[in-house]
């Protein structure tokens, strides 16, 4: 059997690298992408200065410049983090059969039995690499392994333009020295409860977790366990999915200028049910799921989740449970920057 060929490509610090790009002047100065004019911003992103400095993404705005009186804080441009990942779609469509975006800037490509027509998958990466640099002027890191877990472990820990190829059967020893605080399910608030059970238990590297038990797992994990077992032993069966076998669509409406007004906001939601109910019937899909993401002015962002009782692609049936989602996550007199709508759908 033919072992996977998987690529986790990335422009680390994606919006800090095209603040750099766009203004030069930026690059030797330690940067944070936060709201200017908000006063209670939320640090994104930030530069491996100001990161260097104590200023971490999460960190109100006012803290980061006390910790760093040199910061230099970008406002968000979702148009042009837009435009530039949509540049680099164009890179992986002619090497890359199948290709995944988790974020902007971000991809998954599987070249598993491309050799033949492309040569090994660590030239074709590194070419890749280049092509971007040369054409865009993003610096990128590459991680290759025969898994998900894994290709994107090895992008992890690089800087640009580093790339890391780790070879069949070398998994485990690979990712053995690590520290379990890279795992995916360790990363944000939602892993900081099973990372503090880790650490009680001194379970520091993925080696340490690796050599204990499976029962052992599930019993003090819970429903991590198994996943943490095979994890430690560079096991992800996880394919890499194509934009178009998604199950989940996503739909944007950026307000400009933020607003407060409640006819505005409405009328962008009703905008983005418009988008996504047009892009369900014409693919044929059904929704059975909404999740409504709002991003306050200060970059304090709310969402909420809601099951249709009945799926439909709609705008008069998707509307209430809509409009019920919005009246949760509006609950602040702050401006409001921008609406994002995701359906989970299926085909009947």
């Amino acid at each position: 059997m033919m072992d996977r060929q998987i690529v986790c490509l990335c422009i680390p610090r994606f919006e800090v690298a095209l603040a750099r790009l766009d203004t030069p002047s930026l690059r030797t100065r330690p940067v944070a992408v936060a709201s200017a004019h908000a006063s209670r911003a939320i640090i994104r992103e930030v530069s491996p200065e100001a990161e260097e400095a104590g200023v971490i993404p999460g960190l109100p705005a006012d803290r980061a410049r006390r910790r760093c009186p040199s910061l230099r804080l970008v406002p968000p441009n979702p148009a042009r983090v837009a435009q530039a990942h949509h540049a680099l779609v164009s890179f992986m469509t002619p090497i890359a059969p199948i290709w995944e975006s988790f974020r902007p800037g971000h991809f998954y490509l599987d070249l598993t039995g491309t050799t033949r027509l492309f040569g090994a998958t660590c030239d074709t990466t590194m070419r890749l690499e280049r092509d971007v640099t040369s054409r865009l002027g993003l610096q990128a890191v590459a991680g290759i392994g025969t898994n998900k877990l894994v290709a994107q472990m090895a992008s992890s820990i690089l800087t640009p333009p580093q790339l890391c190829d780790v070879r069949a059967g070398f998994e485990q020893d690979f990712l053995s020295p690590l520290p379990v605080s890279i795992l995916p399910g360790l990363r944000g608030p939602g892993g900081t409860a099973l990372h503090t059970r880790l650490a009680d238990l001194n379970l520091q590297t993925i080696g340490d977790v690796s050599a204990v038990s499976l029962e052992a797992l599930e019993t003090v994990c819970g429903r991590w366990g198994h996943r943490l077992y095979q994890w430690a032993r560079g096991i992800d069966f996880l394919p890499v999915v194509a934009p178009e076998a998604s199950l989940s669509l996503i739909h944007s409406y950026l307000f400009e200028p933020d607003t407060i007004n409640h006819d505005r906001l409405l009328g962008g939601l009703s905008c983005l049910l418009d988008s996504l109910c047009h892009d369900l019937r014409r693919q044929q899909r059904l929704c059975h799921r909404l999740r409504l993401t709002l991003l306050y002015s200060d970059q304090l962002t709310v969402h909420h989740s809601s099951v249709l009782s009945t799926p439909t692609h709609w705008e008069v049936d998707m509307f209430p449970s809509a409009q019920t989602l919005f009246r949760r996550c509006f609950q602040r007199r702050v401006r409001v920057r921008s609406l994002t709508i995701r359906s989970n759908s299926f085909r009947p």
